[in-house]
């Protein structure tokens, strides 16, 4: 593995932790003004801080944080790297604060060079973890744009005609027969369907009624991660959300019924 360290680091990262002295913090921002390598180094070691815990978080238990950590304790523990963390810190200069163990830790990953990163691409299908925080994301946004959601927005019953129209566009688009939809939940007045966009994926949204608990929406996108996942029950900015993963599509029912209501429903179209 290439050693992608650099003479400059140690003192770059002082500089960005405030802890040089005044005459050597002076005489690195003239270097700076002049020397655009000097520059691009000091800002790849500024990103790598912002990014370190993320970083480490996402590695969880992996198997290789055992070596990494300890690698990270070698190079936290080195005379240069001991030597900036020990020095007086002075808080005049202008830059984001820093955390010392953090900028540590930069300089650690750089002398690992791409360990990190290819740890993280070899574990990133099969964490469930990661997959479960981008898969919250489609949910927040349902939740987000469900909270303007009165039953006087649906008020009106679309014509058959146009319910068929909207479900043929939607099935079309996400590759999922949703003809039967309108008739799926018992109790329930079907309200529409509209298409959306979710970072290139198509989410559709079929509206419903509930004359006792008000709007309450079935949602489908389609699912890259292409894993079965039993519907699970959470409360999401005070709506309740029953959501679940099948045939290459995550779903969800979303409310402000009870959670036993949407779990009810939910089995109509999971079973």
């Amino acid at each position: 593995m290439t050693d992608t360290s650099h003479p400059d680091d140690a003192r770059l990262i002082a500089y960005l932790d405030g802890a040089l002295s005044v005459e050597e913090r002076d005489k690195l921002a003239a270097r700076l003004a002049s020397d655009q390598p000097l520059q691009a180094r000091l800002e790849r070691i500024e990103r790598g801080g912002r990014l370190i815990a993320p970083a480490f978080a996402a590695l969880g238990a992996d198997a290789p944080r055992a070596r990494l950590e300890a690698r990270l304790a070698a190079a936290i523990a080195s005379d240069e790297t001991r030597l900036v963390l020990e020095r007086p810190r002075a808080r005049s200069w202008s830059l984001p604060k820093w955390q010392p163990r953090l900028v540590a830790a930069a300089l650690a990953l750089f002398v690992l060079g791409g360990v990190v990163g290819m740890s993280l691409s070899g574990r990133v299908d099969r964490d469930a973890a990661v997959t479960e925080a981008a898969a919250e994301g489609w949910r927040q946004a349902v939740a987000e744009y469900w909270s303007l959601t009165t039953a006087d927005t649906l008020a009106l019953t679309p014509t058959p005609e146009r319910a068929a129209a909207e479900l043929q566009a939607a099935s079309a688009k996400l590759g999922v027969d949703l003809s039967s939809v309108p008739d799926a939940f018992p109790g329930l007045s079907f309200r529409g369907a509209q298409l959306f966009d979710f970072h290139g994926r198509p989410l559709v949204q079929i509206a419903y009624l509930d004359p006792q608990h008000g709007p309450i929406a079935y949602c489908v996108i389609a699912d890259p991660d292409q894993r079965e996942r039993a519907p699970t029950t959470e409360e999401l900015d005070g709506f309740t959300v029953v959501h679940w993963a099948s045939g290459g599509q995550a779903r969800l029912l979303i409310g402000r019924a009870p959670a036993e209501r949407l779990q009810a429903l939910a089995q109509k179209v999971t079973g």
